[in-house]
Parts: structure tokens; C-alpha cells; sequence
């Protein structure tokens, strides 16, 4: 072991000489800046309702159900024509215009043009429902049941962290190891480590190590100066280091098959865009094919997802503790295999 601490130290005194190690890095303030600066901590938009209620409208029973709750965005307009310009400054709002047509009471709904026929038809039924609901004789028969009443919700500035965490700290080595393998490789340096008695798995071990102490330290540095300490620390510890050795040697296993970085980089590239896909559904739970679910990034993002909550799911994070580790072992010894038929050709 003293061997692959020392060649460890070594590659990782050279790598800081490299333009590689500092992209993570960089990447990883970026990341910082834009969360604490530019992202809210929610993501709220003030939907306003505009209505214009024609003098037509004899009975003012309309106007006083809604001016009840015009602390919660309702604002009245004088015309139609005021409703469309105000609708053009704000673009989350909706307006509508009452009036009455042969003793009829007739809403005219002004939407934005964005909205699918879903979305219009949900706007016209809350809004027939809004003001049925103060109605004397109106009674509700409607029962809400909730099927997950555990379900903790993020912050929208905390839930972009495992999306970071995933494609930053777990698979960038996946790339970045591979560029330093083919540098040691044009400058010679594998040819000079052929000739001393340390193994090949040794050096590819050290090279693992490189990516996970930037992996991790990264991922520990980012999570600390946007969440804080609302963090279970121990388990983010655990899933960095086992994802990053995984994606790292995911990196090593792709690159055995290439020897030099231009070759490897099409495939290389073609898996990261693949992995992720699974931030789609990360965002999106409604869109959650099987050919995604499959993907290792997607459970590895919902599992770095639970070190955020109060309540995390033990078992799933010890799930995939357990996976990607005999996961990142088995590529290991596949590549290893491999670099040693390769490596000092």
C-alpha cells in the first residue's frame, strides 16, 4: 500500500500542474456563485387574476365574492383592452372579462397562448367553480386524499445539488482519468513505470484516488457552503466516494479500449450524455421510462437526493452504498485486465 500512497501522491503534486484537475474545480465555484447569487431559494411566480366586470352585470354579486379575496391576486380592470396590456408586462397571470349577452352571464377567459387545451380547461373550471363555491345552496362534495403525507419537499436551491453532485463530484473522473492516463502515455511516463516493480493495478488505483480526493473534496465544499449543515454528512461521504470510484472506473475500463484521448473521447462522451439522462426524471418524476430507470445515474442522483431530507430512506442509501461499491470493484478488476495487456505498449 505504501507504493500506490506514494505514486498517489505523486500523480496527484503532477495533476495540479494540469489544466484537468481545475475544471472540476472551477466548475464546482461556478456552481457556488450562481446558487447563492442567481437561483432563489424557491422558485415563486405570483399568479394575479385581471377582471373586468362589463356594466352590464346588474346584480353585483360577482363584483363582491371577488374583491373577498382580492389579497390573494385578484385585481379589477376598467375595460377588456386593459386586461390584454397588462397581460403582455405580466406573463404568468390570466385576466377575464364578465359581461352579459341575452340575460347570460358570459366569462370571456384571456390567456397568455402558451397554455395546452389541459391547462385552459383546468383555468375555466376553477374559475366556474371559484365562483360557484359562494353560491347560498352551494355545498362541496369533493374529498382530497393525499397518498404520501411523509413526502418532504427541498428547497428549489437545495434540490439542484444532487443534479451537481452527480454529474460533478461522481462522473467527472469518468473523463478526467482518461486524459491523464494518455498524458502519462505520450510523455513517456508509462513506459518509465513499466520498468520499476510496482503493479499495474497500483497505478490504477492511485489514479482513482486522484479523482476521488477532487471528487470529493468538491462535493463536501459545495454541499457545506450551500446547504450548511442541514445535511446528514455521513452518508453524503459514503455515496461520494463509492459513486466516484464507480464513474472513475466506469473512465478506466472505456479507456482500456482506446490509446489515445481523441479515440476514447466519442464513447466517453456518448455514456456521460447517457447517465445523464436521468436528471430529466429527477425534475420531471412524471417522465420515468424503464430504459432510465435503469440507468446507474438514476438511482445514485435520488440517493444523494435523501441526504438533504430530514427523514432520509435509510435503506435505499445503503442500497446503493453497497451496489456501486461492488459495481466500482468489478470495473476495476475488468480494466485492470485489460491495461495490463495494454497499458505499457
Amino acid at each position: 500500500m505504501m507504493k500506490v500512497l506514494y505514486t498517489f501522491l505523486k500523480d496527484l503534486k503532477v495533476s495540479f500542474k494540469t489544466f484537468y484537475i481545475y475544471i472540476e474545480i472551477i466548475m464546482a465555484l461556478i456552481f457556488v456563485v450562481i446558487l447563492l447569487f442567481v437561483v432563489p431559494e424557491d422558485f415563486t411566480s405570483k399568479e394575479v387574476l385581471y377582471v373586468h366586470v362589463d356594466s352590464s352585470i346588474e346584480s353585483n354579486f360577482i363584483t363582491r365574492e371577488l374583491e373577498k379575496h382580492d389579497d390573494q391576486g385578484v385585481v379589477f380592470l376598467e375595460s377588456r383592452d386593459e386586461i390584454e396590456k397588462v397581460l403582455e408586462q405580466d406573463r404568468n397571470s390570466v385576466g377575464v372579462s364578465i359581461s352579459k349577452d341575452d340575460d347570460k352571464v358570459v366569462y370571456d377567459i384571456v390567456l397568455q397562448g402558451y397554455e395546452n387545451p389541459k391547462h385552459r380547461n383546468m383555468i375555466e373550471k376553477s374559475l366556474v367553480g371559484y365562483l360557484a363555491r359562494e353560491l347560498p345552496e352551494y355545498k362541496s362534495v369533493t374529498e382530497i386524499t393525499t397518498l404520501n403525507n411523509y413526502s418532504e419537499r427541498l428547497t428549489d436551491r437545495i434540490n439542484l445539488l444532487p443534479m451537481f453532485l452527480l454529474l460533478n463530484s461522481s462522473f467527472t473522473g469518468l473523463f478526467i482519468v482518461a486524459a491523464y492516463i494518455f498524458m502519462d502515455k505520450e510523455e513517456g511516463t508509462i513506459k518509465a513505470f513499466a520498468v520499476t516493480p510496482a503493479k499495474v493495478w497500483q497505478y490504477l488505483l492511485s489514479k482513482m484516488g486522484m479523482m476521488l480526493f477532487t471528487g470529493f473534496l468538491t462535493g463536501i465544499g459545495t454541499t457545506l457552503l450551500v446547504a450548511r449543515l442541514d445535511v446528514n454528512y455521513f452518508y453524503l461521504a459514503l455515496l461520494l466516494i463509492v459513486t466516484n470510484a464507480f464513474g472513475t472506473a466506469v473512465g478506466l475500463f472505456i479507456a482500456s479500449f482506446y490509446d489515445s484521448i481523441i479515440k476514447a473521447m466519442g464513447a466517453i462522451y456518448v455514456v456521460i450524455i447517457t447517465f445523464a439522462f436521468a436528471t430529466i426524471s429527477y425534475f420531471v418524476p412524471s417522465f420515468s421510462p424503464f430504459i432510465i430507470k435503469i440507468l446507474p445515474s438514476y438511482p445514485i442522483i435520488f440517493a444523494f437526493r435523501e441526504v438533504f431530507l430530514e427523514n432520509p430512506n435509510i435503506s435505499f442509501i445503503y442500497y446503493n452504498i453497497a451496489g456501486f461499491g461492488i459495481l466500482a470493484v468489478i470495473f476495476f478488476i475488468w480494466a485492470n485486465n485489460r491495461f495490463k495487456k495494454t497499458l505499457t505498449v
